[in-house]
């Protein structure tokens, strides 16, 4: 059985991000250009962005989700000084991988 996708909706107060035109977003990275900051031209409101230690996933702040398509968030506190050890026992990356059991 594969993963079932969610199409999420939302952005940010403007609701100009996730899943519009390119014409009210803007990238900026920095360093080695692995973390793509994506956020409003207008506001400046980061709904979402490329994390460097998981290039493959999107991390999104469920904030800017549109109410309905999320059933459950779960919020982790972590020491931040340590957020890398945190991030690498966490599985997170896993869930930004389709897994198949065929």
């Amino acid at each position: 059985m594969e993963s079932e996708l969610v199409l999420h909706n939302g952005g940010c107060h403007y609701k100009k991000l996730l899943g519009d035109s390119d014409q009210f977003i803007t990238t900026y990275t920095f360093g080695t250009h692995t973390v793509k900051h994506t956020f409003c031209k207008f506001c400046a409101i980061t709904s979402f962005y490329t994390p460097r230690l998981n290039p493959d996933g999107i991390a999104v702040a469920f904030a800017c989700l549109d109410p309905g398509t999320l059933s459950h968030v779960e919020i982790q506190n972590f020491n931040g000084k340590n957020w890398e050890n945190f991030y690498n026992q966490s599985g997170i990356a896993l869930q930004s991988k389709i897994h198949s059991t065929k």
